[in-house]
């Protein structure tokens, strides 16, 4: 037989090897060395943190990598000499916020090598321009004994407070009808919605107060620019408030001169004299009146109340049209023509029609349109009904069943319902409009837009010119060539954050911004057939849902998380 061949590139290996390490502190390295040995040995990854740790370079940047193929190499008895840690400074990166109220440093810290001092911190921040009144010494502190990678916030500013306008506050408990007793039905349970009194004021009676403006509270961003507040406007008393004067010794405080019903508006009120009726009906005619009507028991069919103050019924509207220039608080129910034919998916004629410049508050709705400038509030249900409401629909507040079914309801901010739809399927239409908080959005981004393209005329002012009036080039110093290189990042970031708000006011526009937003809400259940519309975008519900909210998300109809 011929003799074994040898691979020449391979060098024969030991029979045994041996693990060390060298460290070489000029260059911050430590090596880990595989030698041939005439013993056996164990070696693990423990061995190799026991010699780390007893050269005194345990805390080092280890590879892991690396000394796991040394591990592997000493499995195979293959000697070797790798780089298994190194000595490493600590390092930091400063971050300012897209709106410049605050800044941000990522530390990595040092490991064995130099690590970080609060002076090279601040130096770095306010390199960026960070105005030094406004940096967080004692984060910094944290920053340079931090033991993990970590990032802290080392300076903020503070947003200005806009003022308080005039405030106008009631001194009487507007439209609470605090209950005289508490009755039980033959079952035990309480209603709630009986033994009502409706609320009236003596002459000489305080009704209103009135608190001048305040002033806002400025801000300033981390740069130390300011950020003026805006005051409180100052708001005068209403006009036409008949029935009411001034206190003589508080010209701030209105107060009643007849007794009567107070009706509150935004800034002021009025005192009316209120009627009062068992019932309306073919004994008392259709009833108009300048003040509120206040009707004990019911306003029975085919009647007409219109009032430029509160209505307020005690029993039930049956098939009448009741119009408010405030509220309509109906105790019973709204009931329409229970022969009237009700197309499937469609609206019946109505002939049982409330409208309230103000809010409509019933315990229940079946077969009426309502049309209210600010909440409609419905305890018991909604069927087959027209809602329209300047502001929001709340169906099953005050522990009701809350169930919407049929018909078509309007509203701006919001629908909250228990139960929408039915398990009949019945075809449930609604639709919400733009929401003012979507101007509210518009106004914020609008002002910090100012705040930036003013900073950035400000910025370009501090520009020197490149070229002498000759047309020669300037020579600046070293010193001065830096402070322009600052300031131009500082204006491409400031150029970065404008288009961002661009954006971000163009999302506003369309009502996709990521603030609150007009909300379709079934608190206990969702059926199919409910037809959903917000700001134009339109969608079916096609399965049931137990509790769900809907909101629009840029061009669709998406569940509220």
């Amino acid at each position: 037989m011929g003799e074994p061949m040898i691979d020449q590139d391979e060098p024969l290996r030991p029979k045994h090897v041996a693990f060390k390490i060298e460290v070489d502190k000029n260059t911050g390295t430590v090596f880990g060395i595989l030698v041939a040995a005439e013993g056996p040995m164990k070696f693990t990854r423990s061995i190799v943190d026991q010699a780390l740790l007893k050269a005194g370079v345990f805390h080092w940047a280890k590879d892991g990598r690396v000394i796991n193929i040394l591990i592997n190499n000493f499995s195979r008895k293959k000697p070797c000499q790798l780089m298994i840690a190194t000595r490493k400074n600590a390092t930091f990166k400063v971050t300012l916020s897209s709106d410049n109220m605050a800044a941000y440093i990522d530390v990595d810290p040092a490991q064995g090598g130099v690590g970080l001092t609060v002076e090279d911190l601040t130096n770095e921040l306010v390199a960026n321009l960070v105005a030094s009144d406004r940096i967080d010494i004692e984060s910094l502190e944290e920053v340079t004994s931090a033991a993990e990678p970590e990032q802290f916030t080392v300076a903020t500013g503070r947003l200005a407070v806009q003022g308080t306008d005039t405030q106008f506050k009631s001194l009487v408990e507007e439209h609470n009808y605090a209950p005289v007793e508490i009755l039980e039905d033959k079952y035990g349970s309480i209603d709630h919605w009986t033994g009502k009194k409706y609320v009236t004021v003596l002459p000489q009676a305080p009704i209103m107060e009135r608190t001048p403006p305040q002033l806002g509270i400025d801000g300033y961003d981390i740069f130390g620019q300011g950020l003026p507040s805006v005051p409180g406007k100052e708001i005068p008393w209403g006009k036409k408030m008949r029935g009411t004067s001034f206190d003589p010794d508080n010209p701030e405080i209105l107060i009643s001169e007849v007794a009567g019903h107070p009706v509150f508006f935004r800034n002021g009120g009025r005192v009316d004299a209120s009627l009062e009726f068992d019932n309306v009906d073919l004994t008392t005619g259709h009833i108009t009146f300048d003040g509120s009507v206040f009707i004990k028991g019911d306003v029975r069919t085919d009647m007409e109340v219109n009032a430029t103050g509160d209505i307020f019924v005690s029993g039930v509207v049956e098939r009448a049209r009741i119009k408010a220039g405030n509220n309509i608080t109906v105790l019973g129910g709204v009931v329409g023509d229970s022969q009237v034919e009700v197309p499937d998916g469609g609206l019946p004629a109505y002939e049982c029609f409330l409208e309230a410049f103000g809010s409509i508050t019933a315990k229940y709705v079946n077969l009426a349109w309502l049309s209210a400038g600010d909440d409609i509030i419905v305890r018991e249900y909604v069927f087959n009904s027209k809602l329209k409401s300047g502001d929001k629909v709340e169906i099953g507040q005050g522990g009701g069943k809350g169930r919407l079914v049929g018909g078509e309801t309007h509203a701006v901010e919001s629908v909250i319902v228990k139960t929408m739809g039915s398990e009949a399927y019945n075809i449930t239409k609604v639709f919400l409009g733009s929401s003012k908080t979507i101007l509210d959005s518009l106004d914020k981004l609008n002002f910090i837009r100012e705040q930036r393209v003013s900073r950035e005329r400000v910025l370009r002012g501090l520009l020197p010119p490149a070229e002498a009036e000759g047309g020669d080039p300037i020579q600046y110093s070293e010193e001065e060539l830096t402070r322009i290189q600052r300031i131009k990042v500082t204006l491409r970031k400031l150029k970065d954050d404008t288009n961002e708000i661009d954006r971000r006011r163009k999302q506003a526009i369309l009502g996709d911004q990521d603030g609150p937003q007009p909300t379709i809400s079934a608190t206990s259940a969702c059926f199919p057939n409910c037809y959903l519309n917000i700001n134009g975008v339109r969608e079916r519900v096609s399965t049931e849902h137990r509790a769900i909210a809907y909101v629009k998300k840029f061009s669709k109809i998406a569940v509220r998380a």
